[in-house]
């Protein structure tokens, strides 16, 4: 059973005499170490030691020699110069006379488990670095929908962890967004389906800029729902040159209707040739990009912007300032 349990764990066992001074030690404990069953165990002390890993150890032998129990782990380079992580835990055995008479203790090869906490703290520092740098905030929800964590939103809006408690966040979006944004967090709780909704978020500043959010329900085996977890990424500026170039005749034609202008106005005002524009609204002809730019900064130049709003959606947007009855 003893070379079972060593062959298959990766154990060895060894005993100290505290009055002889001798270090016995399994084969388990000669496998663990490399150490030949002619060598001197106690080298485990002397040279094994990893020699980052010796200043942190100075004291083992010493500690095991006065009867203390230790619970150790550290590095250890074999013979054949491989280097094992080992965990050395002990207990101390008492002779007649009520003092320490031996020190019994167990030599495990760490190894394996070490380079996999290793491994997991190494991606998951990783992947905490990536969504940093993406996103905005990081957030994740209780199978209720209570908001539970929102890493980054009180520096993205100013609001506190209890002032977006519940549904408090919705403060910090723009009011025109509010009820779009709630119905597609209701209908995500309700489906179990992903959650996406854009909207228009209230920053630390003021000034309101366009961010998407996007979350998915983190669910237990048989199915129920554990937590949420999302993220809140920011829309670019420039996200608007993604509307397709299909869709930009009826928007053309659309934002033509609110300022009151003709083909001709806008070939006038934006340089570019009737019959492109032309072109643009009837056929949805692709322009090139120039001429697509130069369009689009002569309707944001009168008050009137493209926006794409997810993959589906295209708006409109009218400065109400200048178009008020609109």
């Amino acid at each position: 059973m003893l070379k079972l349990v060593e062959e298959r764990g990766g154990v060895g066992f060894w005993s100290f005499d505290i009055a002889t001074r001798r270090l016995w030690g399994s084969q388990g404990f000669h496998r663990v170490t490399g150490l030949p069953l002619a060598d001197d165990l106690r080298s485990l002390f002397r040279r094994l030691i990893h020699p980052d890993d010796q200043a942190g150890q100075a004291d083992l032998w010493d500690l095991i020699q006065l009867g203390h129990a230790v619970d150790r782990e550290f590095r250890i380079i074999r013979p054949d110069h491989t280097v094992r992580w080992v965990a050395l835990k002990t207990d101390v055995v008492l002779g007649h006379d009520a003092r320490p008479a031996r020190t019994d203790g167990v030599l495990l090869d760490t190894t394996a488990p070490h380079e996999a906490r290793e491994i997991t703290a190494w991606m998951q520092g990783r992947q905490t670095g990536v969504l940093r740098a993406v996103t905005a905030a990081i957030w994740s929800a209780h199978p209720a929908g209570e908001i539970e964590m929102a890493a980054g939103w009180e520096q993205l809006t100013g609001q506190s962890a209890a002032e977006m408690a519940g549904l408090g966040w919705l403060d910090a979006l723009h009011p025109d967004d509010r009820r779009s944004a709630l119905a597609a967090w209701q209908a995500a709780r309700t489906t179990g389906t992903p959650y996406r909704a854009e909207y228009r978020i209230r920053g630390a500043d003021g000034t309101y800029r366009r961010f998407s959010s996007r979350g998915a329900a983190q669910t237990e085996p048989d199915g129920s729902v554990r937590e949420w977890f999302g993220l809140v990424l920011a829309v670019p500026e420039d996200a608007r040159d993604a509307v397709p170039d299909a869709a930009l005749g009826p928007l053309i034609r659309g934002a033509r209707a609110v300022i009151g202008w003709s083909i001709q106005n806008l070939a006038a005002a934006s340089g570019v040739s009737g019959s492109s524009v032309r072109r643009m609204e009837e056929f949805g002809e692709s322009p090139r990009p120039r001429i697509r730019q130069a369009v689009r900064q002569t309707f944001e130049s009168a008050g009137i912007r493209f926006s794409a709003i997810g993959a589906d959606r295209i708006a409109i947007e009218i400065d109400l300032r200048r178009f008020p009855r609109s």
